[in-house]
């Protein structure tokens, strides 16, 4: 396996520091110690600690992408597909953030990315796009919706469920995904969830 380079150090432990103290308490000193560089040459590599949360969130958006990958085949109805993708997707994101504050930090800043980043967009459509075209491809996908539209509304609800869990009736993110949020992408003789 090749050496890390060093933007990817510097990204691996803004990610590590993220997660133990939050965005908006890590301070820049403590990326570069860990990443083993002065703190002047952070700047190198990133423009702004705008720009370093940025390249985390594509990162943690490619971990996600690869482990819910690992647990899905392409097969079958596509509605359970979505509904499993959503759980582990909302499973995994906790998993990976530890740190409560930084859920719904991490969620917000997604959110706010992903309406106007294309890197970040693309970080989610690098998932979303293959299973939503396998749906498409059955007929079980709504006519008349992007994916793009569908994955907003996903991140939506991630959103939603992330940073305001109290307002999902006993915790039952499942239930919710399964009731309220896959229905609506699915052509109505689509698969069932």
């Amino acid at each position: 396996m090749a050496p890390r380079s060093t933007r990817e150090r510097i990204i691996d432990a803004a990610r590590a520091a993220f997660r133990w103290n939050g965005i908006a308490a890590t301070p820049l000193d403590e990326v570069a110690a860990l990443a083993g560089v002065a703190r002047p040459n952070l700047y190198r590599y990133f423009a702004s600690r705008e720009e370093l949360v940025r390249q985390v969130m594509i990162a943690e958006v490619r971990a996600v992408n690869v482990a819910r990958w690992s647990r899905l085949t392409l097969s079958g109805p596509v509605g359970p597909l979505i509904l499993e993708s959503l759980v582990t997707g909302h499973e995994l994101a906790h998993d990976y953030m530890a740190n409560v504050t930084l859920v719904a930090e991490a969620s917000a800043i997604t959110a706010g990315l992903m309406s106007h980043d294309e890197e970040v967009a693309a970080a989610q459509y690098e998932y979303w796009g293959p299973l939503l075209e396998y749906g498409r491809a059955r007929g079980e996908i709504a006519h008349g919706l992007s994916n793009e539209r569908i994955v907003r509304w996903f991140l939506t609800n991630h959103v939603l469920v992330s940073e305001r869990p109290a307002l999902i009736p006993d915790g039952d993110v499942r239930s919710w995904f399964r009731d309220f949020v896959v229905p609506p992408v699915l052509a109505s003789t689509g698969g069932n969830t």
